[in-house]
């Protein structure tokens, strides 16, 4: 089986099984999405662990499940706190360590970790139980639906294009496969799956209420998220020395793999939906 078919093999297993809990909510979804958050950390880590840096992991990893907590219950000022208070520790943690040359590297490293896999994917939770100014509580698995059409579509067009017609390399040392009309290809197919997803909602699911201008710029504000994100963790894995953060998705590799550019785009959608749109 090539590389492409596992892909698309993997892709037809878990997209179901995720829209199940999409669609439960609840306690399903925050399972999933923690589970999700512990496996990231641990991947994290192990990125950190192949360039010799002794992070703060038992700590990184309970605060990091902690913001997760945090943001399922809609307690965005606690998500700070949380935030201030595991940094504070894993620093003071740090004391003790023995080896004074790596004290910046394993304590930013254990900080970082929180921030990126966790920090930013938990606003996927902020998303799915929203509650927005004008007293909808109802569209949270619009905007989950939303942010994860617009990001599978923009990575399929980049793929799919860029593997037809690329010939620009967008950036040669950080991820020499990606090409200008890759991006091309994602801003169209990304952006399409904005315009398509809220099609479907309004007509046979629920009203969005989402403007069309608004939609077609989130689409595009989360295709430049997606590219960024990609370009970030790809960043990650040359510094670590690895090719892939693990090997849990068939085809995709690790979880941060699969999700490198969905941290990017929640945390986009998000604000952008709270401050501007709605």
């Amino acid at each position: 089986m090539t590389n492409l078919q596992q892909r698309l093999t993997t892709a037809g297993v878990v997209i179901p099984v995720l829209l199940v809990f999409f669609w439960l909510g609840g306690y399903w979804f925050f399972g999933v999405v923690e589970l999700v958050v512990l496996l990231g950390m641990f991947e994290f880590f192990n990125m950190l662990a192949a360039k010799g840096i002794p992070a703060q992991k038992i700590l990184g990893t309970i605060g990091a499940l902690c913001l997760g907590a945090c943001a399922f219950f809609g307690r965005t000022d606690l998500m700070l706190a949380t935030m201030v208070m595991f940094s504070l520790a894993i620093l003071a943690a740090q004391l003790s360590g023995k080896d004074l040359k790596t004290a910046i590297y394993a304590s930013s490293g254990a900080i970082l970790g929180i921030v990126y896999v966790s920090f930013f994917l938990s606003h996927i939770m902020l998303l799915r139980n929203w509650e927005g100014r004008n007293g909808r509580v109802d569209l949270g698995l619009f905007f989950i639906v939303l942010v994860i059409a617009v990001t599978f579509l923009n990575d399929a067009g980049a793929f799919f294009i860029g593997r037809k017609w690329g010939t620009h390399k967008m950036s040669p040392v950080i991820s020499p496969k990606k090409s200008w009309e890759g991006v091309g290809g994602a801003i169209i197919f990304g952006t399409g799956g904005a315009a398509l997803t809220k099609a479907v909602f309004d007509k046979w699911i629920l009203p969005t209420n989402l403007a069309w201008h608004h939609c077609l710029v989130l689409g595009a504000l989360l295709v430049g998220a997606a590219i960024v994100g990609d370009l970030v963790e790809s960043l990650f894995k040359r510094d670590s020395g690895i090719k892939d953060s693990g090997a849990i998705v068939p085809g995709h590799g690790g979880i941060l793999d699969r999700l490198d550019s969905i941290v990017f785009t929640v945390p986009v959608c998000y604000y952008y939906l709270k401050f501007i749109a709605y």
